[in-house]
C-alpha cells in the first residue's frame, strides 16, 4: 500500500462525467421539470447554512471576543495589582496625615537622642503642598565628630516612616580638632489622601 499512488484523474473524470450527465438531462427535459428539485436543494442548502453552519460560527466569534476581552481584563488586572501593591508599599513608608503636626520634629529629636547628639539650632518644620502630598522640611545644626555624623545620617536615611536628608553641609571646626559643624535639612512627604 505504501508504494501505491492514487490517480486523481480517475476521480476528476468521474465528476466530469456526472456533471455532463446532469447538464444533458436538464437540456433534454428542460429546466422547468427540475425546478422543484432545485428549489428543494436550495432550501436544504439554506437550512444547512443557517441551521447547522452559521450558529456555531457565530458562537465561535462571540466566544473569541469574550476570550480576548477576558485576556485584556486579566492583563489590566495584573498591571493594576502591581501598581496598587507599589502604592501600598509607598504608603507604608510615609507618615500618616494625623501625625502631620509633630511627626518630623519628634522623629528628628529621637534620632539625635539615639546618638546622644545635642542640636545647636533646630528650625521649625516648613510645609509645602504639591499634588496631594505635604512635603515637610526641618533644618538642624550641631557640632560633632565625623563618625557620629555618619551614624546619625544612616539612622535618618534608614528610618521608617521615610525621612530624607535633602541638604547637608559639613565644615571642619578650626578651633576644635576632630569636630565638625553640621547643617542638615531633613524632609518627609505625607499623602493627604491614601488610595486603596
Amino acid at each position: 500500500m505504501a508504494g501505491k499512488e492514487i490517480d486523481l484523474n480517475v476521480y476528476v473524470n468521474a465528476v466530469k462525467a456526472e456533471g455532463e450527465l446532469v447538464l444533458n438531462t436538464i437540456r433534454q427535459r428542460g429546466a422547468k421539470r427540475f425546478g422543484k428539485a432545485f428549489g428543494m436543494a436550495g432550501v436544504m442548502i439554506a437550512a444547512a447554512y443557517f441551521g447547522v453552519y452559521k450558529p456555531p460560527q457565530d458562537k465561535i466569534s462571540r466566544l473569541t471576543a469574550q476570550i480576548e476581552a477576558a485576556r485584556a481584563m486579566s492583563q489590566s488586572s495584573a498591571a493594576y495589582k502591581d501598581v496598587r501593591n507599589q502604592l501600598a508599599g509607598s504608603y507604608g513608608s510615609l507618615p500618616l496625615l494625623k501625625d502631620q503636626s509633630q511627626w518630623l520634629s519628634n522623629a528628628m529629636i529621637d534620632s539625635l537622642r539615639a546618638d546622644s547628639l545635642t542640636p545647636e539650632m533646630f528650625r521649625p518644620v516648613m510645609e509645602n503642598e504639591v499634588s496631594g502630598l505635604i512635603f515637610q522640611t526641618s533644618t538642624v545644626q550641631l557640632t560633632t565628630g565625623f563618625s557620629n555624623i555618619y551614624t546619625w545620617l544612616m539612622r535618618l536615611e534608614g528610618a521608617t516612616p521615610l525621612m530624607h536628608v535633602s541638604n547637608l553641609e559639613i565644615t571642619k571646626k578650626q578651633d576644635m580638632i576632630g569636630q565638625n559643624v553640621v547643617s542638615a535639612s531633613v524632609m518627609t512627604a505625607i499623602p493627604k489622601k491614601r488610595f486603596n
